[in-house]
């Protein structure tokens, strides 16, 4: 009779000693779930590069006469340091990598006399003339006046997609009338690279 309890009470230590292991086991496993699931959501994060903010401003000034009344067009470019310009650079299979660029504007400022007319252009301007997959990720890189004959004012815009050689010139006119800025004539456009 003793034997049979020292036996009963050994097989009773060594099956708790095995559900023991068994709920380690199970344990281990929930951890090692809990550490793939962090790695996959590590695999769909995404990392965002924000651009510096920009502190350049571009400017020029033109004088002209149209019927012997003087004019002033004055050109600002700059960013509006807003980090609107978002590209994903991902590739297939790997995880998420955004670009934030800010966007630039050109102020037109037309002076005559006490006159004062004022105009701003973007990239949004030229929207129509530039193929999709590029105005998609493009900026305003840079405006020129190129002459006036006159009362057309004859422009240059560069756009670029940020950190790229990709870039586009669009050659446009502005009609000065009545003291006042027109609106945009595309010429032409082209791309011109770097």
């Amino acid at each position: 009779m003793k034997k049979l309890l020292i036996l009963v009470l050994i097989f009773f230590i060594l099956s708790s000693c095995d559900r023991k292991k068994s709920d380690i086991t199970q344990s281990d496993f929930e951890q090692i779930s809990e550490i793939e699931l962090v790695k996959k959501n590590k695999e769909i994060d995404t990392i965002s590069n924000y651009w510096a903010i920009m502190l350049d401003t571009f400017s020029s000034k033109k004088d002209f006469y149209i019927s012997d009344l003087k004019h002033t067009l004055e050109l600002k470019t700059y960013s509006l340091n807003d980090s609107s310009i978002v590209r994903n650079l991902a590739q297939d299979g790997e995880r998420g990598y955004l670009d934030h660029s800010h966007k630039m504007v050109t102020d037109f400022k037309l002076l005559s006399n006490s006159t004062v007319d004022k105009k701003q252009i973007d990239r949004t301007d030229f929207k129509e003339v530039l193929i999709p997959e590029f105005y998609a990720n493009c900026n305003l890189f840079a405006t020129e006046i190129d002459s006036i004959v006159n009362n057309n004012v004859y422009l240059t815009s560069d756009l670029v997609v940020p950190d790229t050689d990709n870039q586009w010139r669009v050659w446009y006119s502005i009609k000065i009338n009545k003291n006042q800025l027109g609106k945009l004539e595309i010429i032409q456009s082209d791309y011109v690279g770097l």
